[in-house]
């Protein structure tokens, strides 16, 4: 069960080459600012108690109730990143652009009438909607480069002391096929080295150090989610809501670390490069409630609960070794294909939100989400969990997000602005910041509209390449910057 473990939006996490982890658990259970449409990411995604948006099947499903005529969207959007990486007082930039289909949706209102009029006792109008909605983005890419003290070679021992030789040595199936795990490799292709059976020992000069170190981390993919959602309208007062999701995830990463070894130091490697190849795919399902009260027509107050999520999943993964030595020749290593399947559950999440509405010349809307951590889980028919499950309950705890927008109208014209400040889920908050800030403008007539959002996110998070317990090793300090654009088209009926 050897990979990778990627921290990113995550703060002072250490990378770890065992096994499913925590990181695993944490990926899917964060996810980008809940706006599948343009209007709501110029809201900052406070459109929970606001309602008639289609991203309310994603926040409040409630606020599903509250449109008249049917409608029909599609959103697409891009995604502008830039990461700056500080690694042992070195900066690298990396850049990435890549267009998204977000998302298209499809709501279906009735109206309850009497004798051709409305009612206006009981139950008014019930709206259904279904669509596909895309929730996560994980495509991104980090780059760094330092002089380092202490190797990656110091770690693989580090990792692999008190195991007898016998566990080390390959066979001729590994030979002839690829070995069976990187530790392997590193052994065969004599980066580390034994003063007895499970006395091990990096092979290369501790005192001299002045290794040259450099990684990039490339990952790709998104999770998305299709909703099926039904909503209902009672006297204009009290809207509830329903949704059910079955979501899909595809996740690659490629993690490239290379070391040159000291250029005054002979007799060993020269130089090597591990690259750690990491694919997951994966379905689950999970519900959401919601319900709002309109006490009149300015106000209007929401509350949610989402049900953890239940995702199966299926890690494909293998890593390759090359070495170059000092007397020029070199090995070119790899383990052999793996895959192995587990079960994520995701915490639940609870929403408050408010939104008052200054008639007909715009709105101002604000709501707090709080997700509890330390009940993620991590579990497996061919695996037991226990050590890792007992870590999230230690490491994480409860994050809350805040969100505000607002709107203003003239005539079919809208102005938007938000911002959204998402909690860590950390127990002690770590080296993690995120905050998103938006804004955006819209044209509404009686059978279409038009949206087009803005939002610049900023996420400040730690990745540590490897750790070592004698001594530090270097962490990565990562600046993400993500600008997002989003247009919506939607037609009424």
């Amino acid at each position: 069960m050897k990979k990778i473990l990627f921290t990113a939006l995550i703060g002072l996490l250490i990378t770890n080459a065992s096994a499913q982890s925590d990181l695993d658990v944490l990926r899917y259970s964060q996810g980008d600012i809940s706006a599948s449409t343009a209007r709501a990411l110029g809201l900052g995604g406070a459109i929970g108690a606001m309602g008639a948006d289609q991203t309310s099947i994603l926040v409040n499903p409630a606020g599903l109730a509250q449109y008249r005529t049917g409608t029909f969207n599609i959103t697409l959007s891009t995604a502008t990143k830039q990461n700056d990486a500080d690694y042992l007082g070195n900066t690298r930039r990396s850049n990435l652009f890549n267009g998204q289909f977000n998302s298209i949706n499809l709501v279906n209102t009735q109206v309850k009438t009497q004798n051709g009029n409305p009612l206006k006792r009981g139950w008014v109008n019930t709206n259904w909607a279904i669509g596909y909605n895309r929730t996560s983005d994980f495509n991104r890419n980090i780059s760094y480069k330092g002089t380092s003290n202490n190797s990656y070679t110091n770690y693989v021992a580090q990792y692999v002391q008190g195991l007898d030789v016998s566990q080390l040595d390959a066979n001729d199936e590994q030979l002839a096929q690829g070995f069976y795990y990187m530790e392997n490799m590193f052994w065969y292709g004599y980066l580390i080295d034994s003063a007895s059976s499970g006395n091990y020992h990096a092979n290369m000069d501790n005192v001299a150090g002045n290794i040259g170190q450099s990684g990039n981390v490339v990952t790709r993919g998104s999770s998305g989610e299709f909703n099926l959602a039904f909503a209902g309208n009672y006297e204009h007062k009290i809207y509830f809501g329903a949704a059910i999701n079955v979501h899909n995830v595809n996740y690659t990463e490629t993690n490239v670390f290379s070391e040159i070894d000291n250029p005054n130091t002979s007799g060993n490697w020269s130089s090597f490069d591990l690259t750690r190849n990491l694919e997951t795919n994966g379905q689950g399902f999970s519900g959401r409630l919601g319900v709002i009260f309109r006490p009149n027509n300015n106000i209007r107050i929401g509350g949610t609960m989402h049900t953890p999520t239940l995702l199966n999943l299926t890690d494909k993964y293998s890593d390759e070794l090359f070495v170059l030595y000092d007397d020029g020749s070199l090995e070119d290593l790899t383990t052999i294909d793996k895959e192995f399947s587990y079960t994520v559950v995701t915490p639940a999440k609870y929403g408050l939100q408010g939104t008052y509405i200054f008639g007909k010349q715009g709105l101002l809307s604000a709501e707090i989400e709080t997700s509890d951590y330390s009940t993620m889980n991590l579990s497996s028919d061919d695996a037991f969990f226990d050590g890792v499950n007992e870590l999230i309950t230690e490491k994480y705890g409860t994050a809350t997000t805040f969100k505000i927008g607002g709107e203003y109208a003239v005539s079919d014209f809208r102005l938007r602005g938000g911002f959204a400040s998402i909690g860590s889920p950390l127990q002690n908050g770590g080296d993690y910041r995120r905050n998103i800030i938006s804004g955006g403008v819209g044209f509404q007539e009686k059978a279409w509209a038009f949206d087009f959002g803005l939002a610049r996110e900023i996420t400040s998070d730690v990745y540590v390449p490897y750790a070592l317990n004698s001594e530090p090793s270097g962490a990565v300090n990562s600046k993400l910057r993500n600008t997002r654009i989003m247009l919506t088209l939607t037609t009424k009926f």
